[in-house]
């Protein structure tokens, strides 16, 4: 894309003919301090920490408890400050209950390649110590040795869900002994050589992945996925049949769902958040004339933003459609987005976010894109009665944008 460029707000419009947004009245907005509050209490942030087992973790596995004796604990250690102090404070909350315990759903994957076990377990409290416990976990029928691989010193990759208190957990089990596994465990080993439990971030588990990628058929091959299931919970096709041919057939289960459904609400939010302050910063140097953040107003409005750059030009309405994948993601479109975007009486530009992260997002334009999709319109339209589509897919390259980049984030941005 060539060298970056930092420039002003006022000589990035004037470079970009930015877009001749039209008004009448007053602006209407919240300040960029209020926003960046907002945006960072708002950020979904995967609960995720690490593991290395130990003889007495093991004592979880039926196998591990009648053949290598390492006491009666039967669960899995949860250091508190990784479970507690980092992952849900509210547990360390004062309890009426004498041994506070919560019923969860468990995922287990792996070692090696194998596929999702699922089970009900509880985590509780007992004297000081939070456990995984439960019925001893036996080898499943398919699998009669599966759990027998591991030993002291393997890892256990703990991913929960719930938000003020833990109410399903994926975990990834990590075998030294395992040829799938061997690599990353010696990645794992080098990174993580001091401590029992850690809490991580989706950087740090990437960052171990991107050093020892895993084989296709791994449970982690499909850390890299966000996109495909961003596509998917927004209901799209495309995503759905790619993330079923890398799958082979497994699927997404409820927990990896909910959790994609979550961070693509986020995304969506964080997008206008961006857009929000963009604008804000786009009126305080007087580039244009008002806005208001519609969507913030009326969840069910067809835009998200109405813009006037003078009071005597028309005004304009914008959509945000946000991903934290690439810009050639699918563009998701309701039919009331098509409608309004067809007969105005407004042009009605999208402003496509992308690379989206808690600091800083790419975004580009594409201005009055009505003209673009009145033949899709007239296919809807022309469905028998009774037959309603409520939303499409688009190429984002079959849209008019823009060719400049912009990079959003603090208070300037970039034009690539």
């Amino acid at each position: 894309m060539g060298q970056s460029l930092r420039v002003s707000m006022v000589q990035a419009c004037t470079r970009m003919n930015m877009i001749s947004l039209s008004t009448a009245s007053t602006a209407t907005t919240g300040s960029p301090v209020s926003i960046q509050k907002r945006h960072q209490e708002g950020a979904v942030s995967r609960k995720i920490a690490l593991k290395r087992l130990t003889a007495s973790d093991l004592t979880l596995f039926k196998w591990h408890y009648q053949n290598r004796p390492a006491g009666k604990q039967k669960a899995f250690n949860l250091d508190a400050r990784v479970l507690v102090s980092a992952l849900y404070p509210a547990l360390g909350e004062p309890s009426s209950i004498p041994i506070p315990r919560y019923q969860i759903d468990l995922y287990l994957q792996g070692p090696g390649l194998h596929a999702i076990d699922n089970l009900q377990r509880k985590i509780l409290k007992q004297q000081k110590n939070w456990r995984l416990n439960g019925e001893l976990i036996d080898n499943p029928v398919d699998a009669p040795d599966r759990y027998n691989t591991l030993q002291p010193g393997d890892y256990a990759l703990l991913e929960f869900s719930g938000e003020r208190v833990p109410e399903a957990c994926s975990i990834t089990l990590i075998a030294a002994a395992d040829q799938a596994d061997a690599i990353l465990h010696q990645e794992l080993s080098r990174r993580y050589a001091v401590g029992s439990m850690w809490s991580m971030r989706e950087e740090d588990v990437s960052a171990v992945l991107k050093a020892a990628p895993p084989q296709l058929g791994h449970p982690l091959s499909e850390w890299f996925e966000s996109a495909a299931l961003e596509d998917v919970v927004l209901g799209g096709a495309i995503g759905i049949d790619a993330v079923n041919r890398r799958r082979a057939g497994r699927g997404v289960t409820p927990v990896e769902f909910m959790r994609s459904k979550q961070a693509a609400e986020q995304t969506g939010v964080s997008g206008e958040e961006f857009l929000n302050q963009y604008f804000q910063q786009l009126l305080d140097l007087g580039q244009i004339h008002s806005f208001e953040w519609t969507s913030s107003l009326n969840a069910i409005s067809p835009y998200d933003f109405r813009v006037e750059i003078s009071s005597q030009s028309q005004a304009r309405v914008v959509d945000a459609k946000s991903t934290r994948g690439d810009f050639s993601n699918p563009i998701h479109m309701s039919y009331g987005e098509i409608l309004r975007a067809v007969h105005g009486p407004e042009p009605y530009d999208i402003f496509r976010i992308y690379f989206l992260n808690e600091n800083t997002a790419r975004m580009r334009l594409a201005k009055n894109i009505g003209i673009h999709l009145r033949a899709i319109l007239g296919v809807v339209d022309s469905l028998p009665g009774g037959v309603t589509l409520d939303s499409i897919s688009i190429r984002p390259d079959l849209l008019p944008f823009e060719g400049d980049e912009i990079i959003l984030g603090g208070s300037y941005f970039t034009l690539k």
